[in-house]
């Protein structure tokens, strides 16, 4: 069985959407586990080492049972947490309290886009160098895939911004159709989508570009194409940033728009790029 430090990718990604519901439940594996489990998911605002939170959770459980000792009856997790590092350890100054629903719903909107229900720009650039990063350590190819809706002013011009609105969520419905679990779709802004594609090189990313316009044929009553840009991560470049590959995969984005429109062009990354 591999460690905990030397996952295998898919297995990573299983564990990384493994999203257990509670509060006092995630807390209690904490507390159970908090060598696998560090305090600070739960607290991110303090500052704890790993040493620190494994102390800290400890010292948590004792308080719980002292405190349930004294009251009669178990306080819960949640409880003996926030008494024990706001009134005893001082790692909590002000905290305040959120039902968890409430709190998961701020989250989600917080890295959605409202119209098409894809993930937004902030999302897209955080997980986009997490991907990078992940890819790299693993050793396994990642594609990047920009899409660009085509002629979508021309349309608005025409039959309104509603109408655009609904050839945008026909674009963002063809794209989820076409992908999997582990791909994360992103509406960068505008008329503009961005796509990562881990375990993906630039072969099976064209194999993906072809099924998201073939989807949205399907689907749409009016005649909506697009226009993409791909590019594969580059293994022999060991600096290759989010940043550069955005570029090139732009650059390709942009030849695809200049030949017509309503194909994908793929790029190869140079280092001088």
């Amino acid at each position: 069985m591999p460690s905990a430090g030397n996952l295998h990718p898919v297995e990573e990604r299983r564990r990384g959407a493994d999203r257990r519901s509670g509060v006092d439940r995630r807390l209690a594996e904490v507390v159970e586990n908090a060598a696998t489990l560090p305090l600070q998911r739960m607290f991110p605002h303090a500052r704890l080492s790993a040493t620190e939170a494994a102390a800290r959770a400890a010292a948590i459980e004792a308080h719980r049972q002292e405190l349930g000792s004294r009251l009669g009856r178990n306080v819960g997790a949640v409880v003996a947490a926030v008494d024990y590092m706001l009134n005893i350890s001082g790692d909590l100054v002000s905290p305040t309290i959120v039902e968890h629903e409430a709190l998961e719903l701020l989250e989600h909107r917080s890295i959605t886009d409202p119209l098409t229900g894809l993930f937004n720009r902030y999302h897209f650039d955080a997980t986009m160098t997490h991907e990078i990063a992940r890819c790299r350590r693993y050793g396994v190819p990642l594609s990047l895939l920009l899409v660009d809706v085509d002629r979508l002013k021309l349309l608005n011009d025409r039959w309104g911004h509603h109408a655009g609105d609904q050839a945008l969520g026909r674009v963002a419905t063809a794209i989820q159709k076409s992908l999997r679990g582990t791909d994360i779709a992103a509406r960068l802004g505008g008329d503009e989508f961005a796509i990562i594609l881990p375990d993906t090189d630039a072969v099976a990313g064209l194999i993906v570009a072809t099924r998201i316009r073939r989807n949205l044929v399907e689907s749409a009553s009016t005649t909506v194409t697009l226009s993409g840009g791909l590019v594969e991560l580059p293994r022999q470049v060991a600096d290759a940033s989010a940043v550069q590959l955005m570029l090139v995969a732009d650059h390709a984005l942009y030849a695809a728009k200049n030949s017509g429109g309503n194909c994908v062009v793929q790029r190869e990354y140079h280092a001088e790029e």
